[in-house]
């Protein structure tokens, strides 16, 4: 006889919790969220949106080339193809990192470039609402577009279609609208 109050307690007990479940606000989870890289370009910490690049590698050789650029550090072979590899350092005007970035990341589909750094920390995920424009970031770094906030400190976002863009003016290679 003790079974049947316990199972209208329980009943009781999950059918508040399931009220109060519609009562609370909605997780974080189901938050617009961005997906976002965190790096390090000669020690300041970035961050990419992971929906702008088409992939990552390590440990690539560069083979050095006449630059069209200063920014070009060579080529690569990566997935089967022949990449231009850009230094990403140079582009955000910190001068060519000394020795060769162990990392890059590929931006663009049809004819690839790869963005080439020394620092990779991780992923994150964070909402939207902690990524905000900063004016003052904005005119100090040219390809900034955003800043997030992270528990570690604030990361500036690289807008990486608008460095593809830059880099593809400056070597004659305008195909960006092909690629959108």
């Amino acid at each position: 006889m003790n079974e049947i109050p316990d199972v209208q307690s329980k009943a009781a007990e999950l059918r508040q919790a399931f009220d109060l479940s519609f009562a609370l606000p909605p997780p974080q989870a189901s938050q617009e969220v961005e997906d976002l890289l965190t790096i390090r370009v000669a020690g300041d910490p970035y961050a990419i949106r992971l929906r702008d690049i088409a992939g990552i590698v390590a440990g690539r050789r560069v083979v050095p080339v006449p630059a069209v650029t200063l920014d070009l550090l060579g080529l690569a072979g990566i997935r089967g193809g022949v990449v231009s590899v850009f230094g990403l350092a140079s582009i955000l005007g910190y001068g060519q990192a000394p020795g060769s970035p162990r990392w890059m990341i590929l931006c663009g589909a049809e004819e690839p470039i790869a963005l080439a750094f020394s620092d990779f920390e991780g992923y994150l995920r964070l909402p939207k609402s902690s990524l905000h424009a900063d004016e003052n970031l904005r005119t100090a770094r040219q390809y900034v577009n955003q800043v997030a906030s992270t528990e570690a400190g604030a990361r500036a976002v690289i807008s990486i279609p608008l460095v593809v863009a830059t880099i593809r003016n400056r070597t004659g290679h305008n195909r960006l609208a092909k690629e959108q």
